[in-house]
């Protein structure tokens, strides 16, 4: 059970550049390539770019 806590920290969440949205890496992409801001009122796109990883 503790990994799945685990899971929903580290590199797992994201943060929108653009929104300021924090949200786990699953909800950005359907593929495991692409990813993009899940907020329907936000465009950003891709890693590095629109979203970054947040920290430990």
């Amino acid at each position: 059970m503790q990994q799945l806590a685990v899971r929903g920290t580290g590199r797992d969440l994201l943060r929108c550049r653009k929104c300021g949205a924090e949200f786990p890496e699953g909800r950005a992409t359907r593929d495991g390539w692409h990813f993009a801001c899940p907020e329907d009122d936000c465009d950003a796109t891709g890693i590095g770019e629109g979203l970054c990883r947040l920290d430990d």
